[in-house]
């Protein structure tokens, strides 16, 4: 069967791309590999009619985010415009949890949750000729609605999927790099997580499951990632909650001699637990760490069931800067800030020092819990505008005040005023020799990726106006 996965383009409202390879087709691709698989790749390649002519799929599948699924909807379209008889399916988060999106004439199967094998046993049945409606875990377009197949747990081994097939986008690999322009590859050590943040549905994708691979098998994949590869970007939430995983991981990269640059994301408080951790993974490659502080409040980090506080956040950044590690640190921004909130917001990052923060505006994602208890609060309904950096939510402020407040605070985090005066400050105790030297900054960035990050960023800033502008507010 010919089979064709499509990542859907970018929408023209997404302020800042996202620009990494599409692990999830690349899984998928791989569970069926037996079949004809292309995938196509459309926020690096347009030509969809072109595609469907030369390849003539069955089968068409895509996956995306909420802030994707018009433009899915839009593929759809055009596929089924293209030829009524490709079977059509979606998946993914957006797809999981508000599947009613989905239910429109040009989508066949919605599949909820993880598809590895699901996906399989559509295509095995539907190869077959046998009924659809024996796969668990899916949802299938019949007149009067949505009809949902049975139930069922997510029993999946890790170590027993097969590696992504990235050799279906090698042709794209020079594009997938991060907001430095590192080549990047991504790869996966766990799904799930065992939190309950409730602006995160990450959680409830799995229906509460925590699935961890074995150290082996990540360290297996990383020895066939591409050699131009810069970056490695451990792409799960919680890489490091499985301390005895983690530790071996970090000994297996070691014994194989894998010299690469790692990312990956961390909760404060396995920071503050397990620094000797840090240390290895920061001695084997470790050069970003994403870090949710969220908030400077701790009552703000009670409310958002964060389960760490202030002080834990303060001794987590410490413990990174001493160790050399950069701290991509994530901070949450309410819609009901004022401009004093702003203002805290940036003299904390000052304060300590922080240089790659990232504000992300608090969004009610579909499956979270803020989503479920804020329904009737939210403003905009269009799901294009769901990228952390419009508001759907009411401001307290007047719109266009928030959004100059939000403006102001990356320009100020990432001011070249603010990165002289660090240079500066770092410098005088050399020059005295003193034996106080100066505090260790290493997530500041190199001048000339600073350089470039302000020519990115301004026409990026002049975007941002213009999107905040088409709101469809009310």
């Amino acid at each position: 069967m010919k089979i064709l996965f499509i990542k859907p383009p970018l929408n023209r409202h997404l302020v800042v791309p996202s620009g990494g390879e599409p692990l999830e087709l690349e899984y998928l691709a791989a569970a069926v590999g037996e079949h004809d698989v292309e995938i196509l790749d459309m926020r690096v390649d347009r030509r969809l009619a072109k595609k469907l002519e030369s390849f003539r799929p069955q089968v068409v599948g895509l996956t995306g985010y909420t802030c994707d699924a018009n433009s899915a909807k839009e593929v759809m379209r055009e596929v089924k415009k293209f030829d009524s008889k490709i079977v059509t399916t979606v998946g993914g988060h957006h797809a999981t949890f508000l599947p009613s999106d989905f239910d429109l004439p040009v989508v066949d199967a919605i599949f909820l949750g993880m598809a590895d094998l699901t996906f399989k046993t559509y295509i095995r049945i539907l190869e077959e000729g046998g009924d659809v409606r024996s796969v668990n875990n899916i949802a299938l377009r019949k007149e009067g609605g949505l009809f949902f197949t049975e139930s069922a747990p997510f029993a999946v081994d890790l170590n027993g999927l097969p590696f992504p097939s990235r050799h279906l986008t090698r042709h794209y690999r020079k594009a997938y790099r991060d907001q430095y322009r590192n080549r990047a590859a991504m790869v996966l050590t766990s799904r799930g997580c065992p939190f309950r943040c409730n602006f995160c549905a990450c959680w409830k994708l799995l229906r509460g499951q925590y699935l961890i691979r074995s150290p082996e098998s990540v360290v297996e994949e990383l020895a066939t990632l591409p050699e131009d590869i810069d970056l490695i970007y451990f792409a799960d939430d919680n890489t490091l909650h499985n301390v005895k995983h983690a530790w071996r991981l970090c000994r297996l990269i070691q014994e194989k001699k894998i010299h690469r640059k790692f990312s990956m994301f961390a909760r404060a408080d396995t920071i503050v637990k397990h620094p000797d951790l840090m240390e290895c993974l920061r001695n084997i490659g470790l050069t970003y760490l994403t870090t949710g502080i969220e908030s400077i409040r701790d009552e703000e980090l009670d409310a958002m069931n964060k389960k760490t506080t202030v002080a834990m956040n303060n001794e987590a950044i410490l413990i990174l800067q001493r160790l050399g590690i950069a701290n991509v640190a994530h901070f949450i921004v309410d819609p009901n800030f004022t401009r004093e909130d702003f203002e805290n917001l940036f003299r904390y990052v000052d304060d300590k020092d922080l240089f790659q923060p990232v504000f992300t505006v608090l969004t009610p994602y579909p499956g979270t819990d803020l989503y479920s208890t804020s329904r009737e609060k939210i403003l905009i309904k269009d799901f294009d505008f769901y990228d952390v950096v419009h508001s759907v939510f009411p401001t307290r402020l007047s719109r266009k005040k928030f959004y100059r407040e939000l403006e102001r605070l990356y320009l100020r985090s990432y001011s070249f005023r603010r990165y002289g005066r660090s240079l500066l400050n770092d410098l005088f105790p050399r020059l005295r020799k003193s034996k106080r030297r100066g505090q260790s900054h290493p997530d500041r960035l190199p001048f000339l990726t600073m350089v470039f990050l302000h020519l990115f960023l301004y026409p990026l800033l002049f975007k941002y106006r213009r999107t905040h502008k088409s709101e469809p507010v009310g």
